[in-house]
Protein backbone atom coordinates (compact mmCIF):
# COMPACT_ATOMS: atom_id res chain seq x y z
CA UNK A 1 0.00 0.00 0.00
CA UNK A 2 1.31 3.36 -0.98
CA UNK A 3 1.95 5.97 1.60
CA UNK A 4 0.07 9.21 1.12
CA UNK A 5 1.98 11.80 -0.90
CA UNK A 6 1.40 14.54 1.67
CA UNK A 7 3.58 12.73 4.12
CA UNK A 8 6.46 12.94 1.80
CA UNK A 9 7.11 16.52 2.76
CA UNK A 10 7.75 15.50 6.31
CA UNK A 11 10.36 13.11 5.26
CA UNK A 12 13.87 14.04 6.30
CA UNK A 13 15.84 14.88 3.21
CA UNK A 14 18.52 12.54 2.35
CA UNK A 15 21.77 13.55 3.92
CA UNK A 16 24.00 15.02 1.31
CA UNK A 17 27.55 14.19 1.37
CA UNK A 18 29.52 17.12 2.72
CA UNK A 19 32.50 17.88 0.62
CA UNK A 20 35.29 19.67 2.39
CA UNK A 21 35.51 23.31 1.29
CA UNK A 22 38.66 24.59 -0.06
CA UNK A 23 40.89 26.51 2.38
CA UNK A 24 41.35 29.24 -0.20
CA UNK A 25 37.68 30.35 0.00
CA UNK A 26 37.05 30.01 3.69
CA UNK A 27 40.21 31.38 5.18
CA UNK A 28 40.60 35.21 5.69
CA UNK A 29 44.13 36.42 5.16
CA UNK A 30 45.91 39.74 4.69
CA UNK A 31 45.92 39.11 0.97
CA UNK A 32 42.15 38.57 0.78
CA UNK A 33 41.49 41.69 2.85
CA UNK A 34 43.80 43.72 0.65
CA UNK A 35 42.15 42.34 -2.47
CA UNK A 36 38.68 43.19 -1.17
CA UNK A 37 39.72 46.70 -0.20
CA UNK A 38 41.18 47.34 -3.65
CA UNK A 39 37.90 46.22 -5.23
CA UNK A 40 35.89 48.59 -3.04
CA UNK A 41 38.22 51.51 -3.74
CA UNK A 42 38.17 50.76 -7.43
CA UNK A 43 34.35 50.95 -7.48
CA UNK A 44 34.47 54.22 -5.46
CA UNK A 45 36.84 55.86 -7.88
CA UNK A 46 34.26 55.57 -10.60
CA UNK A 47 32.12 58.04 -8.67
CA UNK A 48 34.81 60.12 -6.95
CA UNK A 49 37.09 61.12 -9.80
CA UNK A 50 34.44 62.54 -12.11
CA UNK A 51 33.32 64.78 -9.21
CA UNK A 52 36.90 65.92 -8.52
CA UNK A 53 37.39 66.62 -12.19
CA UNK A 54 34.30 68.80 -12.16
CA UNK A 55 35.58 70.72 -9.14
CA UNK A 56 38.88 71.35 -10.90
CA UNK A 57 37.08 72.62 -13.96
CA UNK A 58 34.99 74.98 -11.82
CA UNK A 59 38.13 76.34 -10.13
CA UNK A 60 39.91 76.83 -13.45
CA UNK A 61 36.90 78.56 -14.99
CA UNK A 62 36.49 80.81 -11.91
CA UNK A 63 40.15 81.81 -11.99
CA UNK A 64 39.89 82.50 -15.70
CA UNK A 65 36.81 84.69 -15.26
CA UNK A 66 38.46 86.60 -12.38
CA UNK A 67 41.61 87.15 -14.42
CA UNK A 68 39.57 88.31 -17.40
CA UNK A 69 37.58 90.71 -15.19
CA UNK A 70 40.78 92.16 -13.75
CA UNK A 71 42.22 92.51 -17.24
CA UNK A 72 39.13 94.38 -18.43
CA UNK A 73 39.12 96.54 -15.28
CA UNK A 74 42.82 97.31 -15.74
CA UNK A 75 42.31 98.21 -19.39
CA UNK A 76 39.39 100.53 -18.67
CA UNK A 77 41.15 102.15 -15.73
CA UNK A 78 44.39 102.49 -17.69
CA UNK A 79 42.49 104.35 -20.40
CA UNK A 80 40.95 106.61 -17.77
CA UNK A 81 44.30 107.28 -16.09
CA UNK A 82 46.69 107.67 -19.01
CA UNK A 83 44.22 108.94 -21.58
CA UNK A 84 41.74 111.14 -19.76
CA UNK A 85 43.86 111.49 -16.59
CA UNK A 86 40.74 110.91 -14.50
CA UNK A 87 40.84 111.93 -10.82
CA UNK A 88 37.51 110.34 -9.88
CA UNK A 89 37.00 108.43 -6.64
CA UNK A 90 36.61 105.22 -8.65
CA UNK A 91 39.94 105.49 -10.47
CA UNK A 92 41.67 106.46 -7.23
CA UNK A 93 40.20 103.38 -5.53
CA UNK A 94 41.46 101.16 -8.35
CA UNK A 95 44.99 102.61 -8.08
CA UNK A 96 44.96 101.61 -4.41
CA UNK A 97 44.51 97.99 -5.53
CA UNK A 98 46.43 97.85 -8.82
CA UNK A 99 49.87 99.55 -8.72
CA UNK A 100 49.70 101.63 -11.89
CA UNK A 101 52.94 103.62 -12.39
CA UNK A 102 52.89 107.34 -13.10
CA UNK A 103 56.65 107.93 -13.35
CA UNK A 104 60.08 106.44 -12.80
CA UNK A 105 62.83 108.33 -10.97
CA UNK A 106 66.40 107.04 -11.06
CA UNK A 107 65.05 103.51 -11.57
CA UNK A 108 62.41 103.70 -8.81
CA UNK A 109 58.70 103.67 -9.64
CA UNK A 110 56.31 106.39 -8.49
CA UNK A 111 52.79 104.99 -8.17
CA UNK A 112 49.76 106.65 -9.71
CA UNK A 113 48.08 106.33 -6.31
CA UNK A 114 50.68 108.55 -4.64
CA UNK A 115 50.19 111.18 -7.37
CA UNK A 116 46.39 111.16 -6.92
CA UNK A 117 46.81 111.26 -3.14
CA UNK A 118 48.66 114.58 -3.45
CA UNK A 119 46.48 115.97 -6.23
CA UNK A 120 43.05 115.20 -4.80
CA UNK A 121 43.73 116.98 -1.50
CA UNK A 122 45.00 120.06 -3.37
CA UNK A 123 41.97 120.10 -5.68
CA UNK A 124 39.63 119.70 -2.72
CA UNK A 125 41.22 122.65 -0.90
CA UNK A 126 41.12 124.79 -4.05
CA UNK A 127 37.44 124.01 -4.65
CA UNK A 128 36.63 124.78 -1.01
CA UNK A 129 38.67 127.92 -0.39
CA UNK A 130 40.09 129.05 -3.73
CA UNK A 131 38.85 132.22 -5.37
CA UNK A 132 39.31 131.00 -8.95
CA UNK A 133 36.57 129.12 -10.78
CA UNK A 134 38.29 125.89 -11.82
CA UNK A 135 36.11 125.69 -14.95
CA UNK A 136 37.35 129.05 -16.20
CA UNK A 137 40.50 129.42 -18.35
CA UNK A 138 42.43 130.63 -15.30
CA UNK A 139 40.98 127.76 -13.29
CA UNK A 140 42.13 125.23 -15.88
CA UNK A 141 45.64 126.67 -15.72
CA UNK A 142 45.44 126.40 -11.94
CA UNK A 143 44.52 122.73 -12.26
CA UNK A 144 47.53 122.11 -14.51
CA UNK A 145 49.75 123.82 -11.95
CA UNK A 146 48.31 121.62 -9.17
CA UNK A 147 48.90 118.52 -11.31
CA UNK A 148 52.54 119.45 -11.86
CA UNK A 149 53.05 120.20 -8.16
CA UNK A 150 51.40 116.91 -7.15
CA UNK A 151 53.49 114.84 -9.56
CA UNK A 152 56.72 116.55 -8.50
CA UNK A 153 55.88 115.94 -4.85
CA UNK A 154 55.03 112.28 -5.49
CA UNK A 155 58.35 111.80 -7.32
CA UNK A 156 60.20 113.63 -4.53
CA UNK A 157 58.64 111.22 -2.04
CA UNK A 158 59.91 108.35 -4.17
CA UNK A 159 63.47 109.73 -3.94
CA UNK A 160 63.13 110.19 -0.18
CA UNK A 161 61.71 106.70 0.45
CA UNK A 162 64.37 105.06 -1.71
CA UNK A 163 67.23 106.83 0.07
CA UNK A 164 65.66 106.27 3.52
CA UNK A 165 65.43 102.54 2.84
CA UNK A 166 69.11 102.37 1.87
CA UNK A 167 70.28 104.47 4.83
CA UNK A 168 67.91 103.03 7.45
CA UNK A 169 66.19 106.38 8.08
CA UNK A 170 62.80 106.00 9.78
CA UNK A 171 60.00 108.15 11.17
CA UNK A 172 58.75 107.01 14.57
CA UNK A 173 55.10 106.91 15.57
CA UNK A 174 56.00 109.28 18.43
CA UNK A 175 57.18 111.91 15.93
CA UNK A 176 53.93 111.60 13.98
CA UNK A 177 51.65 111.65 17.02
CA UNK A 178 53.42 114.74 18.42
CA UNK A 179 52.32 116.70 15.36
CA UNK A 180 48.82 115.17 15.40
CA UNK A 181 48.45 116.17 19.06
CA UNK A 182 49.62 119.69 18.24
CA UNK A 183 46.95 119.95 15.54
CA UNK A 184 44.29 118.59 17.89
CA UNK A 185 45.25 121.05 20.62
CA UNK A 186 44.58 123.95 18.24
CA UNK A 187 40.88 123.31 18.81
CA UNK A 188 37.98 122.07 16.74
CA UNK A 189 37.00 118.62 15.54
CA UNK A 190 40.05 117.15 13.82
CA UNK A 191 38.11 114.77 11.60
CA UNK A 192 35.78 117.56 10.49
CA UNK A 193 38.67 119.97 9.83
CA UNK A 194 40.57 117.38 7.79
CA UNK A 195 37.50 116.35 5.83
CA UNK A 196 36.46 119.89 4.99
CA UNK A 197 39.92 121.29 4.25
CA UNK A 198 41.84 118.44 2.62
CA UNK A 199 39.43 115.52 2.26
CA UNK A 200 41.76 113.58 4.58
CA UNK A 201 41.01 110.86 7.11
CA UNK A 202 43.18 110.72 10.25
CA UNK A 203 45.08 107.83 8.67
CA UNK A 204 45.80 109.89 5.57
CA UNK A 205 46.90 112.81 7.74
CA UNK A 206 49.44 110.54 9.47
CA UNK A 207 50.69 109.39 6.07
CA UNK A 208 51.07 113.02 4.97
CA UNK A 209 52.97 113.91 8.17
CA UNK A 210 55.21 110.86 7.85
CA UNK A 211 56.13 111.72 4.25
CA UNK A 212 56.89 115.32 5.26
CA UNK A 213 59.17 114.35 8.15
CA UNK A 214 60.90 111.71 6.04
CA UNK A 215 61.68 114.23 3.29
CA UNK A 216 63.17 116.58 5.89
CA UNK A 217 65.32 113.85 7.45
CA UNK A 218 66.60 112.62 4.10
CA UNK A 219 67.31 116.17 2.90
CA UNK A 220 69.34 116.84 6.02
CA UNK A 221 71.26 113.59 5.57
CA UNK A 222 72.01 114.31 1.92
CA UNK A 223 73.12 117.91 2.38
CA UNK A 224 76.70 117.79 3.68
CA UNK A 225 77.33 121.49 3.03
CA UNK A 226 74.59 123.09 5.16
CA UNK A 227 76.14 122.17 8.55
CA UNK A 228 79.53 123.38 7.31
CA UNK A 229 78.04 126.74 6.33
CA UNK A 230 76.35 126.97 9.74
CA UNK A 231 79.60 126.34 11.61
CA UNK A 232 81.46 128.90 9.48
CA UNK A 233 78.79 131.53 10.24
CA UNK A 234 78.94 130.77 13.96
CA UNK A 235 82.72 131.12 13.84
CA UNK A 236 82.33 134.67 12.48
CA UNK A 237 80.07 135.59 15.41
CA UNK A 238 82.42 133.97 17.94
CA UNK A 239 85.25 135.99 16.38
CA UNK A 240 83.45 139.20 17.30
CA UNK A 241 81.21 140.16 14.36
CA UNK A 242 77.81 141.56 15.46
CA UNK A 243 75.01 139.00 15.22
CA UNK A 244 72.75 141.35 13.24
CA UNK A 245 75.48 142.09 10.71
CA UNK A 246 76.19 138.39 10.12
CA UNK A 247 72.45 137.67 9.88
CA UNK A 248 71.98 140.31 7.17
CA UNK A 249 74.90 138.88 5.23
CA UNK A 250 74.45 135.14 5.64
CA UNK A 251 71.01 134.14 6.98
CA UNK A 252 68.89 132.15 4.51
CA UNK A 253 65.60 133.15 6.14
CA UNK A 254 64.34 135.73 3.63
CA UNK A 255 61.77 137.21 6.01
CA UNK A 256 64.11 138.02 8.90
CA UNK A 257 67.38 138.52 6.98
CA UNK A 258 66.77 142.25 6.24
CA UNK A 259 65.97 142.75 9.95
CA UNK A 260 69.26 141.32 11.16
CA UNK A 261 67.47 138.12 12.19
CA UNK A 262 65.01 139.88 14.53
CA UNK A 263 61.79 137.88 15.00
CA UNK A 264 60.39 139.94 17.87
CA UNK A 265 59.09 138.63 21.18
CA UNK A 266 58.76 134.87 21.62
CA UNK A 267 56.57 133.23 24.27
CA UNK A 268 57.92 130.13 25.94
CA UNK A 269 54.90 127.86 25.47
CA UNK A 270 53.73 129.37 22.17
CA UNK A 271 56.95 129.94 20.27
CA UNK A 272 56.49 129.77 16.53
CA UNK A 273 59.82 127.97 16.27
CA UNK A 274 61.00 124.36 16.08
CA UNK A 275 60.95 122.83 19.56
CA UNK A 276 64.75 122.46 19.60
CA UNK A 277 65.17 126.18 18.91
CA UNK A 278 62.56 127.25 21.46
CA UNK A 279 64.26 125.15 24.14
CA UNK A 280 67.63 126.73 23.37
CA UNK A 281 66.19 130.28 23.45
CA UNK A 282 64.97 130.04 27.04
CA UNK A 283 68.25 128.50 28.18
CA UNK A 284 70.20 131.57 27.02
CA UNK A 285 70.96 134.76 28.89
CA UNK A 286 70.61 138.14 27.12
CA UNK A 287 73.47 138.63 24.67
CA UNK A 288 74.43 134.95 24.57
CA UNK A 289 74.61 133.11 21.26
CA UNK A 290 73.67 129.45 20.88
CA UNK A 291 75.67 126.75 19.18
CA UNK A 292 74.43 125.48 15.81
CA UNK A 293 71.02 123.89 16.39
CA UNK A 294 70.04 121.06 14.04
CA UNK A 295 66.29 120.60 13.57
CA UNK A 296 64.39 118.11 11.48
CA UNK A 297 64.57 120.52 8.54
CA UNK A 298 67.18 123.30 8.84
CA UNK A 299 70.04 124.63 11.02
CA UNK A 300 69.67 127.62 13.35
CA UNK A 301 71.82 129.98 15.39
CA UNK A 302 69.90 132.12 17.89
CA UNK A 303 70.53 134.91 20.37
CA UNK A 304 68.39 136.56 23.04
CA UNK A 305 68.50 140.34 22.66
CA UNK A 306 66.30 140.98 25.68
CA UNK A 307 64.68 138.88 28.39
CA UNK A 308 61.23 140.36 28.97
CA UNK A 309 60.36 137.95 31.79
CA UNK A 310 60.61 134.25 32.57
CA UNK A 311 58.23 133.29 29.77
CA UNK A 312 59.00 135.92 27.12
CA UNK A 313 62.15 136.98 25.29
CA UNK A 314 63.15 139.07 22.29
CA UNK A 315 65.00 136.85 19.85
CA UNK A 316 67.07 137.04 16.67
CA UNK A 317 67.85 134.04 14.47
CA UNK A 318 70.13 132.99 11.64
CA UNK A 319 68.72 130.19 9.53
CA UNK A 320 70.74 127.93 7.26
CA UNK A 321 68.47 126.01 4.94
CA UNK A 322 69.04 122.42 3.94
CA UNK A 323 68.90 121.71 0.20
CA UNK A 324 65.26 121.03 -0.66
CA UNK A 325 64.37 117.54 -1.90
CA UNK A 326 62.82 119.12 -4.97
CA UNK A 327 66.30 120.17 -6.06
CA UNK A 328 67.39 116.51 -6.14
CA UNK A 329 64.45 115.80 -8.45
CA UNK A 330 65.60 118.62 -10.73
CA UNK A 331 69.11 117.15 -10.72
CA UNK A 332 67.72 113.78 -11.86
CA UNK A 333 65.67 115.53 -14.55
CA UNK A 334 68.80 117.29 -15.84
CA UNK A 335 70.51 113.89 -15.98
CA UNK A 336 67.58 112.37 -17.93
CA UNK A 337 66.85 109.96 -15.09
CA UNK A 338 63.14 110.83 -14.85
CA UNK A 339 60.45 109.31 -17.05
CA UNK A 340 56.83 110.44 -16.73
CA UNK A 341 53.98 108.28 -18.05
CA UNK A 342 51.40 111.08 -18.27
CA UNK A 343 51.68 114.27 -20.30
CA UNK A 344 51.10 117.48 -18.36
CA UNK A 345 50.78 120.86 -20.00
CA UNK A 346 53.72 123.20 -19.57
CA UNK A 347 52.28 126.14 -17.62
CA UNK A 348 55.31 128.32 -18.27
CA UNK A 349 54.77 128.14 -22.02
CA UNK A 350 51.12 129.26 -21.88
Amino acid sequence: MKKPQMLNKFKRPAKQSEEPQSDTTSRVTNDTVSHHRDEVLSRGRKFKYPFQHSKHRIVIVSVGITFLALLVLSSITGLQLYGRQSVSDFTYSVTQIIPFPVAKVNGDTTSYESYLFELNSSLHWQEKYGTTDLKSPDGKRQIEYLKRSALDKAMTNTIAHSFAEKEGIEVSSEEIEAIVDRIKSSGGNLEQILGESFDFTEGELRRYIKDTILRQKVAQKLDKEAPKRAEAILAEIRAGKPFAEVAKASSEDLETKPLGGDIGTVEKDHANLPSEVATAVFALKPGEVSDVIATSSDYFIVTVTEKVDETRAKVAIIRIRVKDMGQYLKDYQDQNKVKEYIKLNDIASE
